[in-house]
């Protein structure tokens, strides 16, 4: 077992300076520029944040911290070729991964060191999808932090179309990896 005196300091990453200070929109964006500037580490979620052909590009519309625990976020995009399946449909894995990340995203504004600032492990994401979504439509992802304490976070998630129907809906439980800041 690695000693914990060898272990990086996770909240030494430059997205973490001023977090305190930093405002819920502010923490986001850091969020989402981060977001796989390793360029020897490419992710597959990257093409959510980073402009490439083919990509997925989302937006950050606004985000609100509504009380200590609780925030919310809504985001959009418009749906390229490459997260559709054969029928031009948005795939039901690309939602799935949209939500992993957006979900995530919204813990931002309630984290602090210790707590939920490295977003966390996922115990559970359900999606259930109600409406196909076709290549070039435009989607608005609303998601928010229902309920969050020390160690699980239950997180909620909705995806609509143009016209402000319901594409699909999620619900996603994580669980705290932070280490606890005293023994950083």
């Amino acid at each position: 077992m690695p000693n914990p005196k060898d272990t990086p300091n996770p909240y030494g990453h430059p997205v973490y300076k001023n977090w305190a200070r930093q405002s819920p929109e502010e923490r986001v964006k850091g969020l989402m520029k981060a977001h796989g500037t390793a360029a020897d580490e490419p992710r597959f979620s990257d093409l959510l944040y980073h402009p490439t052909e083919g990509s997925l590009p989302v937006n950050l519309v606004s985000v609100t911290k509504t009380s200590p625990t609780t925030a919310s976020a809504i985001f959009t995009f418009t749906i390229p070729a490459y997260y559709t399946n054969g029928w031009l449909n948005m795939h039901g894995a690309a939602q799935t991964l949209i939500y992993d990340n957006l979900t995530t995203l919204a813990l931002a504004p309630i984290s602090k060191p210790g707590f939920w600032m490295l977003g966390g492990v996922s115990r559970v994401l359900d999606v259930k999808f109600l409406r196909p979504a076709g290549v070039g439509e435009k989607v608005t992802v609303e998601v928010e932090v229902v309920h969050v304490g020390r160690a699980a976070a239950s997180l909620r998630g909705v995806m609509k179309d143009g016209k402000g129907r319901v594409l699909s809906t999620c619900e996603h439980d994580k669980s705290n990896i932070d280490p606890e800041v005293a023994k950083l």
